[in-house]
């Protein structure tokens, strides 16, 4: 209690959840609601699992970050700052992709809807950028804990909007007003700038000079990190972590639907009650670092979330059952809960706070590889296995992550 009388609460906190809130509601739009769209339209199971190439944006943000990092927006960036400029650019294209997303789900055109999901993901990733950064100008050393904790908290919501929100709000009317509502909450989320302070404020760009620029916001970060030893092991690590998770997960939906559960019991389950348990696991996450440390935490972070891909086995195998999904989700969500916050502490800890909003755009794009080329593969393994087979082989997924923590660890121990 003492500590919690210590911290000083103020506008910067609600300004960071609002950017988490507009960091998070794009994912759940491209990824599972458009999915659960595709499968209403009749798209095979193969179609649907490739549509996850359209995130790749997310893995390659470390190529256009120092762009962002550096850059001005013409007009903006003297008027309103070089962060606040980035995130209102980003908010206002988002805005305008998704509800062009919406509209091509009209006609159901497959290659319309990709070069719009992809663009939605391109915008997306590109706010992530800024918004970390900005982050970490934003709070001293010791609220940083406290303001990713907001920042994540606000990412939730979104999630449970642009999802659990979205698949009730298709049920009720259609996909089209669906995604038009969703690009109208992005605009309303450009109003928390208006609120929030800036943290460049007389920001320079020094473009004229490209061999100065390459060597501050791209070489130098990158070299930093190749300097820890063993650092190929941990970007395979980092890679793989979530792999069986992601694998599995980037099924569900049309997991769910071919089993004859609707759209309004997976809004209320998988995305209202799944909530409630991945903001149970984070918290248990969050603790668990702290009391046994990032080391330990990783075990068994990776081992609870191999086992929670069993229990969607067992789902396949059960059939249309109320219970029992309740039961397979909080297993999900939980362990899912509590791999992102062990995974978001890891990837901190790697972190050298001089080069951090590069140095952790960098490394959380090697994170998503696993979701945006590896994870495409899910619609030809699900078809070819079945879906209890499909999950049994996504929990074999996460033994190279086991290989991999064994070696850095071992690494460390040697030196």
């Amino acid at each position: 209690m003492k500590a919690l009388k210590k911290i000083k609460f103020n506008n910067n906190f609600i300004v960071i959840f609002f950017l988490g809130f507009s960091s998070g509601l794009p994912i759940a739009l491209i990824l599972s609601t458009l999915k659960a769209f595709l499968t209403d339209k009749g798209f095979d199971i193969k179609t649907i699992g490739f549509l996850s190439l359209v995130t790749i944006p997310y893995s390659i943000k470390f190529l256009f970050a120092p762009f962002i990092d550096s850059m001005c927006v013409p007009f903006l960036t003297k008027r309103i700052g070089q962060r606040k400029s980035w995130i209102l650019i980003n908010q206002v294209f988002l805005a305008v992709t998704i509800f062009f997303l919406g509209q091509s789900t009209e006609i159901a055109d497959i290659k319309l809807i990709a070069l719009f999901a992809s663009l939605v993901a391109f915008f997306s990733a590109s706010q992530d950028v800024v918004i970390d950064a900005y982050r970490i100008e934003l709070f001293e050393s010791q609220d940083q804990g406290l303001a990713a904790s907001f920042y994540t908290f606000g990412y939730r919501i979104a999630l449970l909007i642009s999802g659990a929100f979205a698949l009730f709000l298709a049920d009720q009317v259609d996909w089209i007003a669906t995604y038009n509502s969703m690009s109208l909450i992005m605009i309303l989320c450009v109003l928390i700038l208006v609120f929030s302070k800036e943290t460049r404020i007389k920001f320079h760009s020094n473009n004229h000079d490209f061999i100065l620029w390459l060597r501050q916001f791209v070489v130098s970060p990158l070299k930093d990190f190749t300097k820890k030893t063993g650092w190929l092991i941990i970007l395979l690590l980092i890679i793989f972590f979530k792999l069986g998770d992601i694998f599995a997960s980037s099924l569900t939906m049309p997991f769910l639907l071919e089993l004859g559960f609707s759209k309004t019991e997976i809004a209320k389950i998988v995305k209202t009650f799944g909530l409630v348990a991945t903001i149970l696991g984070a918290a248990f996450g969050g603790i668990m670092v702290k009391k046994i440390g990032i080391k330990k935490s990783l075990w068994i972070a990776i081992i609870v979330q191999m086992m929670s891909n069993l229990a969607f086995a067992y789902l396949a195998n059960v059939g249309y059952n109320i219970q029992i999904l309740y039961l397979t989700i909080f297993a999900e969500n939980f362990s899912s809960g509590i791999g992102d916050a062990v995974f978001v502490a890891y990837l901190s800890s790697l972190c050298n706070i001089k080069f951090s909003a590069t140095q952790y755009a960098t490394l959380s794009s090697f994170a998503s590889l696993s979701r945006s080329l590896i994870s495409s593969s899910s619609g030809i393994a699900a078809s070819y296995l079945g879906w209890i087979n499909f999950f049994i082989f996504s929990t074999f997924l996460s033994i190279p992550t086991l290989l991999f923590l064994f070696i850095v660890n071992r690494i460390k121990n040697n030196n």
